[in-house]
């Protein structure tokens, strides 16, 4: 009887062991099949976009103030984290030509083609900007106004 008992008791222990190496072995391969593990996210560097845009006004505008009316609009509609992660600048406006070179990251230019198509007034003068051009260097983008 005792023989017995030991018997089964070893059994059971061995069953235990098999199941729990199998059970670790499944658990590896089904982390690795379905992703389980976070693997390494090859995150790209933000790239620089030129918008080349035409205003059309009586007046004339002074870039400053465009500028400034410019980021305003767009920190009311996305708010002043994604203004700040923008790199919204303006590098060049010319006023005889009425047009200029806004610099922003890539991830950023359909949010700035929206604020600016949004842009009706500045300082009380009816304005419209119109984008041109969207450029990947600020030379093609300087050869696009000229």
């Amino acid at each position: 009887m005792n023989l017995f008992l030991l018997y089964a008791i070893t059994a059971v222990l061995a069953s235990l062991l098999l199941t729990y190496s199998l059970n670790i072995y499944l658990i590896k391969r089904l982390e690795k099949r379905f992703l389980l593990i976070p693997r390494k996210i090859k995150i790209k560097k933000p790239r620089r976009r030129y918008l080349v845009f035409e205003i059309a006004s009586i007046k004339d505008i002074d870039p400053g103030l465009l500028e400034s009316s410019i980021k305003e609009k767009f920190k009311d509609l996305f708010g002043i984290t994604n203004l700040a992660d923008s790199y919204l600048k303006l590098i060049y406006y010319d006023n005889k030509t009425k047009r200029g070179i806004i610099r922003i990251r890539h991830i950023y230019l359909n949010h700035l083609i929206t604020t600016i198509a949004l842009i009706r007034k500045i300082d009380n003068d009816e304005i419209l900007i119109i984008p041109i051009r969207t450029s990947g260097t600020i030379n093609k983008a300087r050869k696009l106004i000229s």
